[in-house]
């Protein structure tokens, strides 16, 4: 019973080491869909420094936003974000792009040059309710 116990640990392991995780291959063109209130995908990947074009496909009902944060910024809550909109685009704002309900917008910014960065929807409720996500930049040889 115990050799059973302890294969089902290491192949819960094993499952969770092999994926779920991964980022998906860098691109320059990016397609998100938001909705109320979710960002599909909620990860994407990009190589640095290139120009990418992002498509917004808002699909929900009210406005949201698609943010990346500064390299270091991390929030936990909505409590973490400053109350003042030229304090909050200075320091943790990296890029942003606001669509209205039922709308799409192709932009264009230049991706970081390595790292993490979450994206959130900045609209207050909106990241309490799920919406949150991840940009990787990453070399094209490293996926």
């Amino acid at each position: 019973m115990r050799r059973f116990a302890i294969l089902i640990l290491l192949l819960a392991i094993l499952a969770t080491a092999c994926g779920g995780d991964e980022a998906p291959e860098a691109s320059t063109d990016l397609n998100v869909k938001m909705s109320d209130f979710a960002f599909d995908p909620d990860k994407v990947a990009v190589p640095p420094g290139a120009e990418i074009t992002i498509t917004l496909d808002n699909i929900g009902s009210v406005e949201h936003e698609w943010v990346i944060l500064k390299d270091g910024v991390q929030i936990e809550d909505e409590a973490d974000l400053p109350d003042d909109e030229e304090t909050l685009l200075a320091d943790f704002v990296y890029w942003e792009a606001e669509v209205e309900a039922g709308e799409s917008g192709t932009f264009t910014f230049t991706a970081p040059e390595r790292g993490f960065f979450q994206v959130i929807c900045a609209i207050p409720g909106h990241f309490a309710a799920g919406m949150e996500g991840r940009l990787q930049v990453v070399r094209p040889d490293e996926g």
